[in-house]
């Protein structure tokens, strides 16, 4: 899988497909694009890869209007365990 592709997540119905992307060392950034008269809620997805077992901490995502930072969401933070394959 290369870090653009987003094919496993077909499954999300009404997902956002972004405009620009950046991976980045510590972080993933995305533009997308939304008229006024769309929808209000619209989901994100994003998919998580480690190279080495071991726990790590999920961060939260966060998610702004860029021109209105007052309308913005964010999920909580969670756990990630990797196991090496027996």
């Amino acid at each position: 899988m290369s870090s653009g592709d987003s094919g496993t997540l077909d499954w999300i119905e009404d997902g956002e497909e972004p405009e620009h992307t950046e991976f980045r060392d510590d972080r993933f950034t995305a533009a997308i694009d939304r008229a006024s008269d769309d929808e209000s809620v619209f989901t994100v997805a994003y998919i998580v890869r480690a190279v080495s077992p071991g726990k790590y901490v999920l961060p939260q995502a966060y998610v702004e209007d860029m021109y209105n930072p007052s309308r913005y969401g964010r999920t909580g933070t969670g756990l990630v365990e990797v196991r090496s394959a027996k």
